[in-house]
């Protein structure tokens, strides 16, 4: 990490993928990111999914869902570790197509099973092959297919919502608690959004981005009540990857102590966190350093390095009289890259969109430093966080 400062005006943008890092500045992406958002911490994504407190656990979810040519499907997802009958339960699609009745329910046929740990694959308004692979369901297009008697209609890939519903009985299906599970892309406030907000299942007035030709949103399920907005746990996966998991090999790992300096004037320790997955065709992947106050000048710089220290290392900030330094985790001695990030109140958020198929297993350490960006300033910086060390799924 530099000694010297840069005027803030330059920023030097970590070269993922030849795209330069948007901040609050760059209001581009970041007027679509939450603010004042509690993210819940954790050492690593794959102990996010305990990590839920907002909802009840959720056994099998909506995990993945394509619109591109004849593929139109809804993958399922059983998290769970015993077999969940699926008989009475039903597929909810909501459209917005003008002259259209815009709500759709499709019942499961009997015996149908979503079996511990595996996915099933929902070929929507799609009539059946002659023969059909294991896991694979049509819900045909005739009317009498679906439920009601108000027919389908075709998954559009600008805009569209989807439910899945642990009831069929038309008498429970404007309530909150059959919803459970809810995605909405394209736009927000379908028919019955409000009650996948009432139940916990999504969050108001959010939604992911459409669907572009020959990729998926997909769901990081790991992510689960970790990282804030519901739309936060999507991503849209260029490499669609039905009936198995949609994110192999991303990892993200918390190591060192975050730190404030003697006389520093922080809302309180920084922390560093993720706010949503790492991977491959995520352009919202996304850095928070929590407790800047965003005043005084204040700056916060991300040191990004191909190496860490796990115990701490110092000598390498400005020391400060009679206290200690900070120590950084992250290896000056193996430089990647850093960037300077104007901060802002409550916290600082960077987005870095990862769109480069070359960046899949990519490895590296970050951490940040608070600093106030004058001249004598005292201290010679507020703090710095803990480290994170990343690997960027495929």
């Amino acid at each position: 990490m530099p000694r010297s400062r840069r005027d803030r005006t330059e920023p030097i943008a970590v070269k993922f993928d030849g795209v330069a890092a948007e901040t609050a500045e760059n209001p581009t992406t970041a007027d679509r990111m939450p603010q004042n958002t509690t993210i819940v911490p954790f050492l690593a994504i794959a102990l996010a999914a305990g990590l839920a407190e907002t909802a009840p656990t959720q056994q099998v979810v909506l995990s993945e869902v394509m619109v591109s040519g004849d593929d139109r499907w809804v993958e399922l997802h059983n998290r769970g570790s015993t077999t969940v009958d699926l008989s009475t339960w039903a597929l909810y699609h909501a459209s917005m197509t003008a002259g259209m009745p815009q709500n759709y329910w499709w019942g499961f046929p009997a015996g149908t099973a979503a079996p511990a740990g595996g996915f099933l694959r929902v070929h929507w308004f799609q009539q059946a092959p002659t023969t059909s692979e294991p896991g694979n369901l049509y819900t045909g297009t005739a009317a009498w297919q679906f439920l009601f008697g108000l027919g389908g209609e075709a998954l559009r890939s600008d805009r569209g919502a989807l439910a899945l519903l642990n009831s069929r009985d038309n008498a429970l299906m404007n309530s909150a608690s059959v919803i459970e599970d809810w995605v909405s892309w394209g736009t927000a406030g379908f028919r019955r959004e409000t009650l996948a907000v009432q139940v916990g299942r999504w969050t108001g007035g959010r939604f992911v981005d459409g669907i572009a030709p020959g990729e998926s949103i997909a769901r990081n399920v790991v992510l689960m009540g970790a990282v804030g907005p519901h739309d936060r746990e999507w991503f849209h996966d260029p490499t669609p990857t039905p009936l198995a998991p949609n994110v192999p090999g991303l990892a993200v790992q918390s190591f060192g102590q975050a730190c404030t300096a003697l006389g520093h004037h922080l809302l309180g320790t920084p922390g560093l966190q993720v706010l949503s997955s790492p991977i491959v065709g995520n352009r919202q992947f996304a850095l928070r350093v929590s407790s800047t106050t965003g005043l005084l000048g204040e700056t916060v710089l991300l040191g990004f390095t191909w190496g860490s220290l796990p115990n701490g290392g110092t000598g390498w900030l400005p020391p400060i009289p009679g206290a200690p330094e900070c120590p950084l985790f992250i290896d000056p001695t193996l430089p990647l890259g850093a960037l300077w990030v104007n901060a802002r109140p409550m916290q600082t958020d960077v987005v870095i969109p990862l769109l480069q198929p070359a960046l899949a297993g990519l490895r590296f350490s970050v951490q940040a430093l608070v600093l106030d960006h004058f001249a004598n300033a005292f201290p010679p910086y507020q703090g710095t966080t803990n480290a994170l060390d990343i690997t960027i799924g495929g």
